[in-house]
Parts: C-alpha cells; sequence; structure tokens
C-alpha cells in the first residue's frame, strides 16, 4: 500500500511540475513580447563640432503600425597624443527614453556642441526606420553638412 501511495505521488508530480515550466517559459516570452528589443539603426562615429554648432538627429517611420525610437549621446574629451595619434575618453553618456511613432510621425533631438567630440545613436525596434544626421549652425539656422540615411 505504502509503495502504491507514494507511485501515485510521483505520478501526480510530474504533470505539476512539467505544467509550472511550461507556464514560467509562455510568462517570460509574455514579457519579452511586451518589451521589444531595440538596435542601432544609426551611427554617426564620433564628430567633431565647431564654435556655435550642433548635431541634429531626426529619426521617421513610414511603415505599418507603430516603432519606437531612442536617442543615445557619448561625450569625448582629448586624454592626450602619442605621435600624431590622440586618444580620447567617454566624459558623459545619455539615452533619451522611448518614443512611439505611428506612421507618418518623426522624432528629433538636438546635441549641443559641449565636448571635443559627439558620437550619436538612433536606436529602434524597426530597423526601417529612417534617419537623418545634420550638423546645423545655431546662430543661423543653416545647415552645414548633412547625412541621410534609410
Amino acid at each position: 500500500m505504502k509503495g502504491t501511495i507514494m507511485k501515485h505521488r510521483i505520478i501526480f508530480s510530474i504533470p505539476v511540475i512539467v505544467g509550472a515550466l511550461l507556464w514560467s517559459t509562455s510568462f517570460a516570452l509574455t514579457a519579452q513580447g511586451q518589451q521589444p528589443k531595440r538596435k542601432l539603426v544609426a551611427d554617426t562615429g564620433v564628430v567633431t563640432l565647431g564654435p556655435n554648432q550642433m548635431l541634429r538627429l531626426a529619426g521617421d517611420w513610414n511603415g505599418d503600425g507603430v516603432t519606437s525610437v531612442q536617442f543615445r549621446q557619448v561625450a569625448y574629451m582629448p586624454a592626450g597624443c602619442n605621435d600624431g595619434v590622440c586618444k580620447h575618453t567617454v566624459v558623459s553618456q545619455s539615452t533619451s527614453a522611448p518614443v512611439t511613432l505611428m506612421s507618418g510621425e518623426a522624432a528629433s533631438i538636438d546635441i549641443d556642441n559641449y565636448s571635443w567630440g559627439i558620437r550619436a545613436m538612433v536606436l529602434s525596434d524597426n530597423p526601417n526606420m529612417r534617419v537623418n544626421v545634420m550638423i546645423v549652425d545655431k546662430t543661423t539656422g543653416n545647415i552645414i553638412a548633412i547625412l541621410v540615411g534609410g
């Protein structure tokens, strides 16, 4: 009798364990589905700006449904030169909050010239996000350089 009870407990435990594993797996997949991973869509590399210049990044979405975009910026300062090769170190970095865009909408950020060099990146959950990067003269509003992407 004791062996039969133990056998029933084991048989009963297996479906409970399997059910718990399946539930936790489906919960994890659902949680991942709610927050899509944002991937790098554009990267300026390090850009040196002149006096009264700023870097403007703009991303627009003309696809189906919604997408989100974030802007990341990294500021660099010189750390010394040797034989004409200069090294730079990161002094600050930040990432904007995600912005949700519907088809036909755009988002942009202006980054002021406050360090030796700026690197700006655009992240999105959709690789088809179109991105433009401009160097703008802050006193006149004139565009000095533009990189059209996507």
